[in-house]
């Protein structure tokens, strides 16, 4: 069974409603198979840096994201039959049609995962045009292309072998920054919100953290799925553990932000396969001349794209963390109140 598979909890609807019936119980999870806690805390604690950053980016964003959930147009919503034409849609320019299916379940934690063959999407989650745009620049523009090209290196399968470095935080802050290129806000909030959540379920039980999240997630459903996410692979929800993937996805949004901003805004080395920004060099080395499959959002306007991402960075103020400007701690509050 794959690992994140492993962290659904067989009980997981009974625990739900008893938690909804009563907001200070904290859910006992059981799972099928056994969950490693060496494997739900690999993960590195969150950077204080990053987290005066996250703090900084919720403050500041915080009524105007709210807001704009609010205002949402439900003539927008998408069915999910309309998410799964324009998910096809997206495949089939990227020649991936065949290779990746769409897959529905209520089952699922996420609204939205990739594997090698499927698209797997939350079917009672709500989509809305812009969501579904978002969410396939996510998933597949970044996930499955770079998987696609991972799958024509010479070290497919053997990247322990060339000593390659752990890829997830490129990865998934890559990911999180094409998402964004899709919607109007181009606010990093959400994922500022869930590593922050990651930092303080470091020392909260489950019912603590739903406290904690009610100013960011009026809606209980989507606090629900959130609180979940950094309590997956937990059985007694009571202590104060938590699955610190999550953290990902802010640091790495940063660090590639600031990447890309390094390197002239080019994805070619990037998409040579599942890796770390750390070894573009050696990719490019160990397969000279490869041309990678890159993404549809990138190759029809690069200028599109490199403004999105400069919006990107002026928005959440990561050039405060590009200079290094987090690194005294007489500065700090300064910092933190300037706009």
């Amino acid at each position: 069974m794959k690992f994140l598979s492993q962290l659904i909890p067989a009980n997981l609807q009974e625990e739900k409603q008893k938690f909804f019936a009563d907001n200070t119980y904290n859910p006992r999870f059981i799972y099928t198979e056994a969950v490693p806690q060496h494997k739900l805390e690999k993960y590195p604690v969150p950077d204080p840096k990053l987290v005066l950053l996250a703090e900084k980016i919720v403050a500041a964003h915080h009524e105007e994201v709210i807001d704009e959930r609010g205002n949402a147009d439900p003539d927008r919503f998408l069915s999910n039959e309309e998410v799964t034409l324009k998910s096809i849609q997206f495949l089939k320019i990227h020649g991936l049609d065949q290779k990746i299916k769409i897959k529905w379940s209520s089952s699922f934690i996420t609204r939205a995962t990739m594997n090698e063959e499927f698209l797997k999407l939350k079917s009672d989650a709500v989509f809305t045009e812009k969501d579904t745009i978002s969410m396939l620049f996510h998933e597949v523009g970044t996930h499955a292309l770079r998987r696609l090209n991972y799958e024509q290196q010479p070290w497919f399968l053997k990247k322990k072998k060339f000593g390659f470095s752990d890829y997830l935080e490129t990865e998934e802050g890559l990911a999180v920054l094409h998402g964004l290129l899709a919607t109007t806000n181009k606010s990093l909030f959400s994922t500022a919100v869930r590593f922050l959540a990651v930092e303080k379920g470091l020392t909260m039980t489950f019912a603590e953290l739903w406290q904690y999240l009610e100013p960011y997630f009026p809606n209980h459903e989507r606090r629900w799925t959130a609180v979940l996410r950094q309590k997956r692979g937990v059985q007694d929800t009571r202590n104060p553990s938590v699955f610190m993937k999550d953290a990902l996805y802010f640091s790495g949004s940063v660090r590639m932000a600031r990447w890309l901003d390094r390197h002239n805004y080019d994805l070619t080395g990037l998409y040579f396969g599942k890796i770390s920004s750390k070894d573009v060099g050696k990719a490019r080395e160990l397969n000279a001349g490869y041309l990678p499959k890159l993404p549809i959002f990138y190759l029809a306007d690069k200028e599109k794209y490199i403004s999105g991402i400069k919006e990107i960075i002026k928005k959440n103020f990561c050039r405060l963390f590009f200079e290094k400007k987090f690194k005294a701690s007489s500065n700090i509050s300064r910092i933190l109140c300037e706009r």
